[in-house]
């Protein structure tokens, strides 16, 4: 690309805005499901994942904080910590550098946190917080041999233009050195031939592949190798799995916990009758097989895999089967991969509800259908409260999708009070209440 187009290219990326509360009536004409507007989330109905490639504007959109406006002229990735040679590389360098593309499935790691019981804070993802893109840009490790990594470097610590709200802690994440030396490990201005949408990370973000989305930061403006792997709230709280197994509901000690990495391996059904279409993926791992089941797990079949494949993204699958007459039956997929894995039949419950894979279930002939969520905080003592402590940083849609009981929903609120939430102690007895009585 020479200079005068890709400055063409950029400046028709940056001409489209971030979104806005006025895009919500876009969004769900284009069939995605609004789980917030500010911040943004945005989830894709599997009825539209019926293809290997997922087109940008069906991809889903998971946001921590509102999407900052990046200008491209004044935009650079700065590059520090524990390298010979600090660098400071601007938009038009990264082009100029060697480009690779690579196809990589992502999955938020709260895909699926819906269904798990009991219920757990956060995005009520169902099944579509996933898509397969086709990601281009320049090799991270590239960047950092350019840099001069330097040998006690053990992590790389990565920075985005998104702001916190009043005193929530910044989005910061790291990956260990040998993901980051990864060869298909990139950072990213492309996605499936055009300049990243704001929504999707403009003007770069780095793409960890095989692991969660969250490691894969949108927005990126700093890179810092360090000894160890980012200090706060995004890596010693957030993001993190328990190393061993847990009842639904039970608790469990920050020592038992280490901060999530690859994916695990799952199937979602696109289409259920006529014939049994979908996609399966597995993190680091490839998918072998695909079993479909049309009488609810009495009995599988293998499906077809799809001739499309890379290393890290998802294969589609095909069972040649039509539905009779009476009751729809239900229809199942299960999927199996290169590490011998294969979706269990009970969730591991966890308390921030991630990595949720058991086998993917639809009556034939159905599609999905989003659950119908309150267009207002419902009436009660503590509604204009709530409009007046909570609406001022997010939208209602975050609130009514949530289903817990009076304790979680305490520490919810308690976690909001931590991050600027200007609560007192009884407002935060009567909000608890209040969201409990209408949302559990």
């Amino acid at each position: 690309m020479t200079r005068r187009a890709l400055f063409l290219t950029l400046a028709g990326a940056v001409a489209r805005p971030a979104p806005t509360l006025e895009d919500q009536a876009l969004y769900r004409k284009k069939g995605l499901v609004v789980h917030s507007p500010r911040p943004l989330d945005l989830e894709t109905p599997p009825e539209l994942l019926d293809s290997w490639i997922t087109p940008h504007k069906r991809f889903f959109v998971r946001s921590h904080f509102y999407i900052p406006a990046v200008e491209p002229g004044r935009w650079s990735l700065e590059v520090g910590g524990l390298v010979e040679k600090p660098l400071k590389l601007p938009l038009v360098q990264l082009a100029r550098m060697p480009q690779l593309e690579r196809v990589v499935t992502m999955e938020c790691a709260g895909n699926g946190r819906s269904f798990f019981e009991p219920r757990v804070a956060g995005i009520q993802w169902r099944k579509g917080a996933v898509g397969t893109a086709r990601w281009r840009g320049v090799s991270l490790a590239g960047v950092l041999r350019q840099a001069g990594l330097r040998p006690e470097a053990r992590h790389l610590i990565f920075d985005g233009a998104d702001t916190a709200t009043a005193t929530a802690p910044d989005f910061i994440r790291s990956i260990p050195v040998e993901k980051a030396l990864h060869p298909d490990t990139l950072i990213a201005t492309h996605m499936n031939g055009v300049p990243l949408p704001m929504e999707h990370g403009f003007p770069a973000r780095v793409i960890t592949p095989g692991w969660e989305g969250a490691a894969s930061i949108k927005w990126l403006t700093k890179i810092t190798a360090a000894p160890e792997e980012a200090d706060g709230f995004f890596m010693k709280t957030a993001y993190r799995y328990p190393t061993r197994p847990l009842k639904p509901g039970e608790a469990v000690d920050a020592k038992d916990l280490l901060p999530l990495t690859s994916l695990t391996v799952k199937s979602l059904i696109t289409r259920s009758s006529g014939p049994v279409e979908g996609a399966a993926w597995a993190g680091e791992a490839d998918i072998t097989g695909v079993e479909v089941s049309t009488d609810g797990g009495r009995s599988w079949n293998q499906a077809q895999l799809g001739p499309d494949k890379a290393p890290f993204a998802w294969r589609r699958f095909r069972y040649g089967w039509k539905q009779g007459a009476g009751e729809p039956p239900i229809v199942m997929a299960r999927a199996t991969d290169s590490q011998g894995r294969t979706q269990p039949d009970t969730p591991a419950w966890n308390p921030s509800g991630y990595l949720h894979n058991i086998p993917d279930r639809l009556p034939a002939g159905r599609s999905y259908r989003p659950p119908q969520l309150a267009e207002a905080l419902p009436e009660g003592e503590a509604r204009q409260l709530a409009a007046e402590k909570c609406l001022a940083c997010h939208d209602h849609a975050l609130i009514v999708g949530q289903r817990m009981d009076p304790v979680r929903w305490t520490r919810e609120v308690e976690k909001m009070m931590r991050w600027g939430a200007p609560v007192s102690e009884k407002e935060k007895e009567i909000l608890a209440r209040y969201f409990a009585e209408h949302f559990r």
